[in-house]
């Protein structure tokens, strides 16, 4: 009987410390996708509303806030490519309000979740050592904390792209047909984000080619799928073109700068990068990373050849697969070596992660030209703006500046989204529309040595006959001045 007793005393030890096990790997488990999108999210957070709207997020401003008619009528014109970002926005905005945060809050969530997705990912083909590395190095990049901070749709795409990488491997694993509509409709999602994130699609026909190819024909379906959700916005995207026709066109200097402008710092852009390459392989895992970092790229820059369109913010949709190779290499290395990198790159990373949290971290700090207009314009004075750049300055004036130190826009004719596009119609002469105000006020976007050069022939004729400038100041992305009638 004593015997007995001490056998089932043993099992019970043996069992009890199968269920503490377990916890524990639960507990780890949940740690180590939780604790670096906690990183990703702090980050996101820390200094989320302090940039003013830039250009680009001025349009999405603009759009998600303007009734439904104006907003597909400007589509009809521009930016339909994004269009689908703009309606999502428009009913996120209606919900939140249009404050910096909220516009931004979006972009935060999807690059929290992208981390979350990349641990995940890299945890079950690389190993938990692996998956933690990639996702706190994807956190830390300060390219990733720029996007998180625009209100604009890569921060969303890039989480998709994770998203549907993870579904594939799942039915690489477990083909089944629930699992491959879930990818099909997330892959729809990427391509109504951005069309040229569809480019991952080459990677995953070559991943499941490689993996299992036996799945190819209904990987091929659920892709088709995802193409058709999205041709329409294709098409139209495709009669626009004019829209990215300001894109230079690629060269091989743009192309060796691209690493550091993806990744926000040249130094981490290039830490990155050759990382990738010593982790490059055709064998599972890292042929899943290597084709979802290198395939996209190759056919943007195929792409860019017959129509300028390379612009390193449209791949930010692999950034996740360089952080991936990257930790590949890195967790090859004994544990204390890998945090030491960690902390290495946070490290190279802080410069970049102040100025991108300053006021102008943007490139333009549009609030600085409502500063100005709040503290010296008059209710009677009027302003002018480039022919060829109001767009900016319009809006930042829309933004930023109070009602009652709004100077009148004496040369538009139909405001901008009424007129079915982003910048308003304006008087062809000046001199007929303008009147004779006492004070009128000019804003450029960029930094004028001359506020009245290239502004426009009738403009500038006008403004240099009947004006002199009274004051100037230079903000970051824009330059101000106040014009008085002469004597």
């Amino acid at each position: 009987m004593t015997a007995v007793v001490a056998d089932r005393s043993g099992w019970q030890r043996m069992a009890d410390r199968i269920r503490f096990d377990a916890a524990s790997e639960r507990t780890l488990s949940v740690l180590s996708w939780s604790v670096p999108a906690a990183v990703m999210a702090v980050l996101g957070l820390l200094g989320a509303s302090t940039p003013g709207l830039w250009t680009d997020e001025l349009a999405t401003w603009a759009l998600a806030t303007a009734p439904l008619e104006d907003l597909f009528r400007v589509l009809g014109n521009t930016d339909a490519s994004i269009g689908p970002y703009y309606l999502f926005m428009h009913v996120w905005l209606a919900v939140f309000g249009d404050s910096e945060l909220a516009l931004r809050a979006p972009s935060i969530l999807a690059m929290t979740g992208a981390t979350a997705l990349i641990v995940a990912l890299g945890t079950r083909l690389g190993g938990r050592r692996v998956g933690v590395l990639a996702g706190l190095l994807f956190a830390l990049v300060p390219s990733v904390s720029r996007y998180a901070h625009e209100a604009r749709p890569y921060a969303l795409v890039a989480f998709l792209a994770v998203l549907a990488t993870y579904l594939l491997v799942r039915v690489i694993d477990r083909p089944g047909v629930l699992g491959l509509v879930c990818y099909g409709l997330t892959m729809a999602l990427l391509g109504l984000g951005h069309v040229v994130a569809l480019l991952l699609l080459a990677a995953h026909g070559l991943t499941v080619l490689a993996m299992r190819r036996g799945l190819i024909w209904r990987w091929s379906a659920a892709a088709a799928v995802a193409v058709a959700a999205a041709a329409p916005v294709l098409y139209l995207g495709q009669r626009q073109q004019a829209q990215i026709s300001w894109i230079p066109e690629l060269t091989v200097l743009r192309l060796l700068q691209s690493p550091g402008v993806l990744a926000g710092s040249a130094v981490v852009g290039g830490t990155l990068l050759v990382l990738s390459f010593l982790a490059f392989s055709w064998r599972a895992p890292a042929l899943v990373w290597t084709l979802w970092a290198v395939l996209p790229t190759i056919g943007l820059v195929l792409a860019s050849l017959a129509v300028p369109m390379w612009l390193p913010r449209y791949l930010l949709f692999t950034l996740p697969a360089w952080a991936l190779l990257a930790a590949t290499a890195v967790s090859r290395t004994r544990l204390l070596r890998g945090a030491a990198f960690l902390a290495l790159v946070a490290v190279l990373a802080v410069y970049e992660h102040v100025q991108l949290r300053g006021a102008a971290g943007h490139t333009q700090d549009p609030r600085a030209v409502g500063a100005v207009l709040n503290q010296h314009a008059l209710p009677s004075d009027a302003v002018i703006y480039g022919r060829f750049d109001d767009f900016t300055s319009r809006l930042a004036v829309a933004r930023y500046t109070e009602a009652a130190h709004r100077p009148e826009d004496v040369l538009v004719e139909v405001a901008s989204l009424k007129n079915g596009y982003i910048r308003a119609s304006e008087c062809a002469a000046a001199d007929s529309c303008a009147g004779t105000p006492d004070r009128v006020w000019v804003i450029r976007s960029g930094d004028k040595a001359d506020v009245l050069a290239n502004i426009g022939k009738d403009r500038e004729a006008l403004l240099r006959a009947g004006y002199v400038t009274a004051q100037t100041w230079k903000q970051s992305g824009f330059t101000v001045a106040l014009l008085t009638r002469k004597p």
